[in-house]
């Protein structure tokens, strides 16, 4: 876990360097990484599977259908498909609300089994807490199910003044352990 941890806080750091050379743009597609590769290392410690571009059916009843539905991590243990992950920096409202579009759309595909659990790993929370409970009754109410959110960071809050780039805020972005166990306890179980 510690080798996790550091490539996290490694790929973090980079971040300012970047800012400065390429824009923020480079820097918003590398700070999601960052999380995604988190993610997939927690994964491979612990047997399990992480898949990006793992894409998923679904059909409507009167035979309208797409076949890329997806999120950001599928997450398999002996090739079964156990949890769908959407990751984000910063989750916001319209980042919560396609998650929880998403979400649904793949626990009502035939490709997903049943016992598939969601979660959304964030670095930070921007979101209103009347949102939060908005969106997760919305996806219980349409799928039974709870909807899990982690957020890693030890600063929950973002501060839009404190960007994941800027090198003097970097221990914002340390990431809090008792929420990485959480969320290691839940990928386990």
């Amino acid at each position: 876990m510690n080798k996790i941890i550091e490539t996290y806080n490694n790929e973090v750091d980079v971040l300012s360097r970047l800012h400065k050379e390429e824009g923020g743009g480079k820097v918003r597609s590398k700070s999601g990484l960052a999380f995604e590769n988190f993610i997939g290392g927690v994964c491979d410690v612990n047997n399990l599977v992480s898949k990006h571009n793992d894409y998923k059916k679904s059909e409507i009843i009167d035979g309208e259908q797409i076949d890329n539905l997806q999120v950001d991590k599928h997450i398999y243990r002996d090739n079964v498909m156990v949890k769908a992950i959407e990751s984000k920096t910063y989750l916001d409202a319209c980042y919560l609300k396609r998650a929880v579009e998403d979400f649904i759309d793949l626990h009502n595909s035939p490709d997903v089994p049943d016992n598939v659990e969601y979660a959304i790993v964030a670095g930070q929370k921007c979101i209103a807490e009347k949102s939060l409970k908005f969106e997760s009754a919305k996806f219980k109410r349409s799928t039974g199910k709870d909807l899990k959110l982690f957020v890693l960071n030890q600063h929950k809050i973002r501060n839009p003044k404190k960007a994941i780039y800027m090198e003097m805020y970097r221990n914002d972005f340390n990431l809090d352990m008792n929420e990485v166990n959480k969320f290691v306890e839940w990928l386990q179980k």
